[in-house]
């Protein structure tokens, strides 16, 4: 595709034609990411599933999407919360 739109998807959202799920990579190793291969498909979950498996083929993609994601956000929105609690506390005292 020429167009940059239909390539930025959410995580996790499903492919309408292919059915693959959308995951996260990493960027450190974008290069050896293969959607093929590394991209489940729902019905490939949907059997993992069906068969008792408890870690499936999107156990390492939530991880990844946890650890590159998620946690840097909490971390981001905690800083931000105690700069603000700090300067709120500043501004009591100087009155």
């Amino acid at each position: 595709s020429k167009k940059r739109n239909p390539l930025l998807k959410a995580p996790f959202c499903v492919h309408p034609k292919t059915g693959k799920v959308c995951v996260p990579i990493d960027p450190e190793r974008a290069e050896e990411f293969d959607p093929d291969k590394d991209a489940p498909s729902v019905a490939q979950l949907l059997n993992q599933l069906d068969s008792g498996v408890t870690n499936t083929s999107m156990t390492e993609n939530v991880r990844l999407f946890e650890d590159l994601f998620l946690k840097a956000l909490s971390r981001t929105t905690q800083e931000e919360m105690s700069r603000k609690t700090r300067e709120a506390v500043k501004m009591d005292v100087d009155f």
